[in-house]
């Protein structure tokens, strides 16, 4: 199964979303994008939620993202 096929039955995490929404971005692919959207708020409607990810375990990615946007 691709990866369009994956994001349109909606099978990636939330976590995996946002990897496939850093690389789509940087690439300039609209369709990826609008089916991350798309997958996003099935997710959130069907109520998952996000994984809670504790400093302890943070990757030094996720920090450094973090400190970033925050």
């Amino acid at each position: 199964m691709n990866r369009l096929q994956k994001l349109k039955n909606d099978i990636y995490t939330f976590e995996e979303l946002d990897t496939l929404e850093h690389n789509a971005t940087k690439l300039g692919d609209a369709q990826t994008l609008s089916l991350i959207e798309i997958s996003r708020a099935s997710k959130t409607a069907k109520g998952e939620k996000r994984k809670e990810v504790t400093p302890e375990n943070e990757t030094a990615r996720a920090r450094r993202d973090r400190l970033r946007k925050g």
